[in-house]
């Protein structure tokens, strides 16, 4: 029990960022700003069709690091419904824009995905090295860089999509007005960041504030929440009412698959079977052809299989191929929590896909698959090449 309390009392930080992350997202969502932001978005664009979709794909990017990337795609929805109505052969280009955008944004942040979550766990559960200097600032130091390099290579591929006759779009868009709620909501926005981001600079600048790190978690949540229902921002009962059911249960499910895995050794198996397969395609640990291998592999499971099904799956299998090509297993544990958020063939791939062309209609799946296997294969080698890396630099 003592271990218990102790190890929850060393990563309450962690819990409380993602606690603050939860309400921030309902306050996001409450004050409207992915439709402010959205409305800003098609203003820069200038009515330039190329410029509409890297604006679009850069909005759901950001927001898709503070808020889940379904929600993303369901506030942004509406946006593009009504370019889509002003603009001829757009749907498709229009629907990929925000399922990239929200897809890629999503392993931008510490709390962007419930892969990093899950990453965590695992990290947690595996008693991995390195697992403690993970924090809410230096997850941007390798990944920001990354987000922006995987948004341009897939602007570059979605414009393959836009209609030869699609260089000019709506003009007169007005620069929308920011409300008081929207002001507060920024403000709020505002808050979440500095304060994790200052704490984690701490953290890194000066080990000895760790012991105090949690109290001061603690007093910031205090006074977040504070700030937040005292203002009217947010009532409790909307917190209950944002609560993913079927995503929580989800979560206790996978809790349960993990156990049975290493109850079974299904991973040590699953492991074995992995290495056979690297072993036949003469890889090594030397180099990052491990890397390459398991980042098309996750990236063309979740195509078919669930992202999270598939992360939970290959984090047990890579501590063991970690430690049977002598590995470091946190960097690929990462690249494993990144590829999953990265699939852009299928509708079934991510929520993400399945929402935006669920609710688009007239969204071509022949795009669809065609371009995501280009971006598939190119950002499976991109994430491969940036992690083997800069990760082991950010994380040494």
């Amino acid at each position: 029990m003592e271990l218990s309390v102790t190890y929850i009392y060393d990563r309450l930080p962690l819990i409380l960022l993602f606690v603050t992350g939860y309400i921030l997202y309902r306050v996001t969502a409450s004050a409207a700003l992915p439709e402010y932001i959205s409305a800003r978005a098609v203003h820069f664009s200038r009515g330039r069709a190329d410029y509409l979709l890297l604006a679009l794909m850069g909005v759901a990017a950001l927001l898709s690091m503070f808020i889940p990337n379904a929600v993303t795609v369901l506030a942004m929805i509406p946006v593009i419904r009504k370019l889509d109505d002003k603009l001829e052969y757009m749907t498709t280009p229009l629907t990929l824009s925000i399922i990239y955008g929200a897809n890629i944004g999503g392993m931008g942040s510490l709390i962007g995905s419930p892969a990093n979550l899950l990453l965590i766990g695992a990290l947690d559960l595996f008693d991995i090295a390195g697992r403690k200097s993970i924090t809410f600032f230096n997850w941007f130091e390798w990944a920001l860089p990354l987000v922006v390099l995987m948004l341009l290579l897939a602007w570059f591929v979605l414009r393959f999509s836009l209609p030869s006759n699609g260089e000019a779009i709506v003009h007169g868009n007005k620069v929308p007005l920011l409300l008081p709620r929207q002001r507060k909501g920024f403000y709020v926005f505002g808050l979440f960041a500095l304060f994790w981001s200052g704490v984690s600079i701490l953290v890194e600048m000066f080990p000895a504030y760790r012991a105090y790190d949690p109290l001061a978690a603690m007093a910031f949540c205090l006074a977040f929440c504070g700030y937040v229902f005292g203002s009217g921002m947010l009532r409790l009962r909307d917190l209950v009412q944002g609560v993913p059911k079927r995503g929580v249960l989800f979560l206790g499910l996978l809790g349960v698959l993990i156990v049975l895995v290493r109850i079974l050794r299904l991973d040590e198996s699953a492991a074995g079977l992995f290495t056979n397969i690297l072993d036949m395609l003469g890889q090594s640990g030397e180099g990052f052809g491990v890397y390459l291998i398991t980042a098309l592999m996750v990236i063309l499971l979740t195509e078919f299989l669930s992202n999270t099904v598939v992360s939970t799956a290959f984090f047990a299998v890579i501590v063991h191929v970690g430690a049977s090509y002598g590995l470091n297993p946190l960097p690929l544990m990462v690249l494993v929590s990144a590829a999953s958020t990265c699939a852009f063939m299928t509708p079934v791939a991510t929520p993400c896909n399945s929402l935006a062309v669920g609710e688009m209609q007239g969204m071509s799946l022949r795009t669809m698959l065609a371009l995501g296997m280009v971006l598939n294969v190119f950002g499976a080698l991109l994430m491969s090449v940036w992690i083997w890396w800069i990760v082991p630099l950010v994380y040494s």
